[in-house]
């Protein structure tokens, strides 16, 4: 088992950093900083098949678990990306249980003898997947509950605000309902709400390399008292 999935599963906090660009000289930068695992978005991001195998190299040299968000839940997109060297895998856009439990099967096919090291984590991004959200938890071998903010928001009519008040609330009895069946919880998290969501019960802290840096950018302009342009 890979320690990423380990502290997913003992509701560690962990951090699980977006590298938003593909270059595997940014994942061995990202290694060495000490951030739990990285993620390839294949979904919203840009990364080809090859982006991902090299990527991954990279990172299991430095010895940080790599994990892919899929475009979509298909068996052939799942196998694809699972047979690229990866340590976990995050399925997007599943509304039922059912559609979760296919998923699960189908990575555990396209890797048997390695699936139990596989981390696997869901997104609960609409109002269906919130309707549907104790099957979710039924199902045992999922290790990460991973809340898509500002897609739930766009099922509830608001438009990728997340911070809505109705957004927020939704979100607050999502985790509640996970923390109540002992499971991990995941959330996107920025500079001005990380401490917000881990207070709530977030453990695994999603961010994008890009805020990262922009974070340590204005900690340099604060430290050097330089105004930015």
């Amino acid at each position: 088992m890979n320690a990423f999935k380990q502290m997913l599963r003992n509701r560690e906090t962990c951090s699980l950093v977006n590298v938003d660009h593909a270059s595997p000289s940014l994942v061995q930068f990202l290694a060495r900083t000490g951030v739990d695992a990285v993620m390839f978005d294949c979904e919203q991001g840009n990364p080809s098949f090859e982006d991902v195998e090299n990527m991954s190299r990279a990172a299991r040299l430095h010895k940080v678990p790599a994990v892919v968000r899929i475009p979509s839940a298909e068996p052939w997109t799942i196998e694809r990306y699972v047979m690229r060297g990866i340590d976990g895998i995050v399925v997007p856009r599943l509304d039922t249980a059912a559609q979760v439990a296919r998923a699960v099967a189908d990575i555990r096919y396209a890797a048997p003898r390695d699936f139990d090291a596989t981390a696997v984590l869901v997104q609960i991004e609409s109002v269906s997947a919130v309707r549907e959200l104790e099957g979710f938890l039924a199902i045992p071998e999922i290790d990460c509950f991973f809340i898509g903010a500002v897609d739930l928001s766009k099922s509830m009519g608001f438009a990728g605000d997340y911070g809505n008040l109705e957004v927020l609330q939704e979100i607050d009895g999502v985790i509640e309902t996970i923390l109540q069946a002992g499971r991990c919880v995941g959330c996107l998290v920025k500079e001005h709400d990380l401490q917000t969501w881990h207070a709530k019960g977030a453990t695994m802290l999603y961010t994008h390399v890009n805020d990262f840096i922009a974070m340590g950018a204005r900690q340099w302009r604060d430290m050097a008292h330089i105004h930015p342009r």
